[in-house]
């Protein structure tokens, strides 16, 4: 066995590793800055993000095993942006409690600090959950979305108790072959689920649990994901990519932390800091098929809030709380580049 070889991979493979560091912490400072001058500006989903984002920076910083010479500095500029995060979260949720008194009544609980948590370890999605095929339809709106999740939560107005049980939300949660914004919804509502203690009313038979429900969600997540890096990750669909890195990644399943995925996120930065509706540094004009695809039976975000120079709540804070996934497993797992299976 070469040993100096296999040392000389290591240290390869770590500096690497600080690099993408570091280059993940320059975007998130920029992105941190934009939400910090325009927090007025900002949506519940889109503090969300940053919230999760906090929540994030926090956990890497209590995990974190300094290497490498540049580690300290690292850790500063985390710290640096957990407070700074903190206070733009703060100012923006007084802004949204004004602007949006009910919506914000029914979701004040993902904003707080201490909602988002995570656990220790890495996983893999399994490509044998695969759904056949997906429908081509939204399985649920959004309204009905809201109601199931702030009937969890507790914060539903005719009945202001937390883990309510109700036949609809549990069959809508549970329901096989939704896509797009309907899975990652299926997803996000058995995250908080777990977060609430409120695993029971989402069990189907001792046979389904609500782990390998969330592996099945993951897996078709991970398979559409891989589509839209197929289709060169076309514009309409890349909220919908952050978003399903951030949900999948931050549960755990280290087969979203790809570098190329990494490098695709960084790039769409504006300079400004923030993430835009559409990319001006395309030469061409948005294909008929981007121009469309929001029109037939495919929900767009319309809890989204458009701001200056086509920058968006919504993306840019999914692309902080993706940006904090991946800083979370590099920080974590300092001696590779990408996950080892588990």
């Amino acid at each position: 066995m070469n040993f100096a070889l296999i040392a000389i991979t290591v240290l390869g493979l770590a500096s690497a590793n600080e690099v993408e560091t570091n280059n993940i912490i320059s975007t998130l400072e920029k992105t941190v800055h934009f939400f910090e001058i325009n927090h007025e500006q900002f949506n519940l989903d889109g503090t969300t993000g940053f919230c999760i984002l906090r929540a994030l920076l926090k956990d890497t910083l209590t995990r974190w095993s300094p290497s490498g010479p540049g580690a300290i500095s690292q850790q500063t500029k985390l710290q640096d942006l957990v407070v700074k995060t903190d206070v733009a979260v703060r100012k923006s949720t007084k802004e949204i409690i004004l602007r949006e008194p009910s919506y914000f009544e029914e979701f004040q609980p993902l904003l707080a600090d201490n909602f988002w948590t995570f656990k220790a370890g890495w996983m893999k999605t399994d490509s044998k959950l695969v759904y056949p095929e997906r429908r081509n339809t939204d399985c649920f709106g959004e309204n009905s979305s809201d109601r199931c999740m702030s009937q969890l939560l507790g914060t539903w107005k005719d009945y202001r108790v937390p883990c309510l049980d109700t036949a609809k939300c549990r069959k809508m949660m549970t329901t096989v072959n939704c896509a797009d914004y309907s899975l990652s919804h299926q997803l996000l509502y058995l995250i908080i689920a777990e977060i609430k203690n409120c695993t029971d009313i989402v069990k189907l038979g001792k046979a389904v649990s609500i782990q390998h429900l969330k592996k099945v969600y993951c897996t078709n997540m991970m398979k559409i994901n891989l589509e839209i890096e197929d289709e060169d990750f076309p514009l309409h669909r890349r909220d919908l990519f952050m978003e399903n890195i951030m949900l999948c990644g931050m549960i755990g399943y280290s087969d979203f932390i790809k570098t190329q995925w990494l490098e695709a996120i960084l790039s769409w930065q504006n300079p400004t800091g923030c993430y835009l509706r559409i990319d001006l540094g395309r030469s061409v004009q948005p294909t008929e098929k981007e121009r469309n695809a929001f029109t037939k039976h495919k929900r767009v975000k319309r809890r989204d809030r458009l701001m200056s120079d086509n920058c968006t709540s919504h993306l840019t804070g999914i692309a902080a709380g993706a940006l904090g996934v991946f800083l979370r497993f590099y920080g974590i797992s300092q001696n590779v580049r990408e996950p080892q299976n588990i």
